[in-house]
């Protein structure tokens, strides 16, 4: 049995690489980005996979989040921006209820789900972090 979580984060990164908001193209980072990252970006988190055996198919079930940044200088802030881009990325991860659309190397996507979605607002020196948290639940099959 192999374990998708790689294969999976560059199914990923091949999906969401060149997302544009506004006329910002967005950042997209594994598991942390830099202290020097432009924002808005998006970090793609670890696969936390478990086992989904039969007895013909090696499977996994598990979840990935992607975790969506924004930055809002001052006491104006908002969490549109956010929200927005996570339209994007779920439009572009599952453009119909039935499909499958990411490609991961050597597993077959049976299913993605999209939920539950978390915001967080976090106070800086400077301003608001605002973050939304989407959890992306993935059966697969290795080939």
């Amino acid at each position: 049995m192999k374990d998708a979580g790689f294969p999976l984060q560059k199914a990923y990164f091949s999906l969401l690489t060149g997302l544009v908001y506004g006329d910002i193209e967005l950042g997209f980072y594994s598991v942390k980005a830099p202290d020097d990252a432009q924002k808005p970006y998006v970090i793609i988190g670890p696969w936390i996979g478990r086992p989904d055996n039969s007895k013909y198919t090696f499977g996994q079930n598990g979840e990935i989040i992607l975790d969506v940044v924004t930055e809002f200088f001052g006491n104006d802030w908002s969490r549109q921006p956010a929200a927005e881009i996570t339209d994007l990325i779920t439009e572009r991860l599952l453009p119909e209820p039935t499909s499958t659309i990411l490609d991961v190397n050597g597993f077959d996507v049976v299913l993605t789900l999209i939920g539950p979605v978390q915001d967080i607002d976090l106070t800086t020196e400077r301003g608001t972090l605002v973050r939304k948290l989407i959890t992306v639940t993935h059966s697969l099959n290795q080939l």
